[in-house]
């Protein structure tokens, strides 16, 4: 396919995606679906060129509105070509579509100078000076923005309006988000570092099932197929890929001796810190990756209640237990009436441990679904702390009295982790927090606790673990005297 027609759908899929509550990844999976003529070259590029333009898609649009302004385009635009080529101009600078590494001979161009060339005349319609006009425009408003974004860094100052708005492009986050941070004693450094490490690809984290395969081991035969990839810094079984890459016809993957889990999700299991014997409730199980780690750090002699308000959700886990030869988690339904409540009541309070990763906005995952911060307000925050706070007081009965309660979001939000757990302690004076130090092997204290070995809580953050944002929380239930 021409570069310019990938540049075409390119921008369609982006202007779907600007006024979607889907995910991304529904809707062009959707799209690709009925346009089976694009090659699977072409899907990749369009793909890493929409979801690298959702993640700074503020800022892009900016660049893209001041060039217009600079060299007025010539032909009506049916969907935003200028963003998408304004962002293959200034992507490879901003590190967020590094734009030569996806170009490929089929495309018709002989590097990304020519496609850029090519797609300003044949989308936007202008020529000659004209075109170069409306490069340089873009170029020249995103070097602005940069220029004023390094002042405000340095000054640590946004309450002028104009200079918020600066740091908010700069960023390609929610004003509102910004503002936020910034009054909940963020400096503007902080602040612009999380944002713009959330302007790249996501890595991907794998999880060695420890019970079967070396961590070493599994990254030699990956290597050996030609994935590259690398020990994980924080969790001893972590291994991390730069990108995502097929791996379900692995033999190493249908022998269940490696799964797909970031690294920070699988510190929480770390969190529980589950004794053999143990009965763990995982409250909000989903597919299962927490109950499966939970599993394995027990040597399946334990018992799992894997449940979650979603049934549906839970269809896999019963797979991929079987696939890593695990009978230790039961999933229990939560809401069929006459048995479900009633089979989980059947356990209040006596389990050894109970873990919530609590349904959230999912601001640390922002790099693998970026529409999420669009589309989030702050009402959203709210409604969705009063939701996690019942959850959580819920979740709470069955833990019985010395055992423990994990809380943990993928949120970078702070009234979703902290506050949220102040509130809960607030109404339930029988829990305490509990040192991570308690729960985190060795190696994982000497990675992440020496800052503050006595911490009861771990914010996870994209911009200094390189992980997705995560946080969790240590409790215990007080012992009856």
């Amino acid at each position: 396919m021409q570069f310019t027609s990938l540049i075409g759908h390119g921008a369609q899929l982006f202007q779907i995606l600007r006024k979607a509550h889907r995910t991304g990844e529904d809707i062009a999976s959707d799209y690709f679906r009925s346009r089976k003529y694009i090659g699977s070259k072409d899907r990749k590029f369009i793909a890493e060129l929409l979801f690298s333009s959702l993640r700074v898609a503020t800022l892009i649009e900016y660049c893209a509105k001041k060039a217009n302004e600079v060299a007025p385009i010539v032909i009506e635009q049916v969907h935003p070509w200028d963003i998408m080529i304004a962002h293959c101009i200034i992507g490879t600078d901003l590190q967020s579509f590094p734009i030569e590494e996806y170009l490929h001979p089929f495309f018709g161009v002989r590097d990304a100078e020519e496609g850029i060339d090519f797609s300003i005349s044949e989308k936007l319609g202008l020529r000659d000076e004209s075109a170069e006009a409306w490069k340089a425009g873009v170029i020249d408003a995103y070097e602005h923005v940069i220029a004023e974004a390094q002042l405000i860094i340095k000054d640590n100052d946004i309450s002028d309006p104009e200079k918020a708005q600066v740091l908010s492009l700069y960023c390609a986050m929610p004003l509102w988000i910004v503002i936020l941070w910034k009054e909940q004693g963020m400096t503007c450094k902080e602040i612009a570092d999380l944002c713009t490490s959330l302007h790249t690809v996501a890595p991907v984290g794998l999880r060695i099932n420890a019970e079967i395969i070396d961590r070493d081991l599994a990254i030699d035969i990956l290597r050996r197929e030609g994935i590259p990839c690398k020990a994980g810094s924080y969790s001893p079984h972590a291994i991390i890929m730069p990108e995502r890459i097929p791996l379900t016809h692995l033999d190493i993957f249908m022998s269940g001796a490696i799964e797909v889990q970031d690294e920070g999700s699988q510190l929480i299991s770390f969190a529980v810190s589950p004794e053999e014997h143990w009965r763990i409730l995982d409250y909000c199980a989903g597919a299962g990756g927490k109950s499966l780690h939970l599993a394995m750090l027990q040597h399946d002699q334990g018992e799992i209640l894997s449940t979650d308000i979603d049934y549906s959700r839970m269809r896999e886990i019963r797979n991929r237990a079987d696939r890593a030869g695990y009978h230790s988690i039961n999933i229990v339904p939560m809401h069929l009436k006459g048995h479900s409540k009633n089979a989980l009541q059947m356990y209040a309070q006596t389990c050894d441990a109970v873990l919530v990763d609590a349904p959230c906005t999912g601001m640390g995952t922002v790099r693998r679904s970026p529409n999420i911060k669009w589309n989030l307000k702050k009402k959203h925050v709210e409604s969705i702390q009063r939701t996690q706070l019942d959850i959580l007081t819920k979740a709470s009965a069955f833990v019985k009295p010395g055992g423990v309660l994990v809380y943990a979001t993928c949120s970078l939000m702070r009234e979703e982790n902290q506050d949220l757990v102040s509130l809960f302690l607030e109404k339930n004076d029988e829990f305490n927090l509990d040192p991570l130090r308690n729960a985190f092997p060795e190696e994982v204290q000497e990675a992440l606790l020496n800052d503050d070995p006595d911490a009861c809580m771990l914010s996870m953050n994209p911009a200094k673990h390189g992980s997705d944002g995560f946080f969790m929380c240590r409790m215990i239930r007080k012992t009856i005297d």
